[in-house]
């Protein structure tokens, strides 16, 4: 299996060039990354959608993360790469309207030096995921009041990107 190619960019998040996943990484290079916050209301109660990491992944192996999240490949912007991770993550075929942007996180070393594009999606509860195994182990919804308690109590079962990107989309609220 060939190797992601990254965008490589400027503090403007402009392209300067691009390279493999690893050495992007590697060498903290700044990049770009899309994740999408996905809630819905059951019964009077807001959920969130949190997705489980799979206990392959090479960083933060079965910690909790944003609802859907990915890079976006050399080439793509963060729109079309939101549409492609949120099929290949969640399942799910989505288009930009089924989405509300919320705006940019500059990098910063909770997200890996990534500029990260956070939506909201607003789900009707009748979705049917089907995450890939060797990605996902389990997407959960979870009432917002006691995601903010588990934060709170066991903040190291989260991805630093993830609690940084939930922060953004409070922020974004007030």
């Amino acid at each position: 299996m060939s190797e992601d190619i990254f965008d490589i960019v400027d503090a403007q998040d402009c392209v300067v060039g691009s390279a493999p996943r690893s050495y992007v990484h590697a060498n903290k290079l700044m990049h770009r990354a899309s994740h999408v916050l996905m809630f819905k209301n059951c019964e009077g109660t807001d959920m969130i959608l949190l997705q489980k990491r799979s206990a392959t992944k090479d960083k933060y192996p079965l910690a909790y993360t944003t609802s859907c999240s990915g890079h976006v490949d050399s080439g793509e912007d963060y729109d079309t790469a939101v549409i492609r991770e949120m099929f290949e993550e969640t399942g799910l075929s989505i288009t930009l309207s089924d989405l509300k942007k919320i705006g940019k996180v500059t990098p910063c070393s909770e997200t890996e030096n990534e500029f990260t594009f956070v939506y909201e999606m607003q789900c009707s509860g009748d979705e049917k995921f089907s995450p890939p195994a060797d990605e996902v182990a389990s997407l959960d919804w979870v009432s917002v009041a006691d995601f903010e308690k588990m934060i709170r109590e066991n903040q190291q079962d989260f991805t630093p990107s993830f609690l940084r990107i939930y922060k953004f989309w409070k922020n974004s609220k007030s």
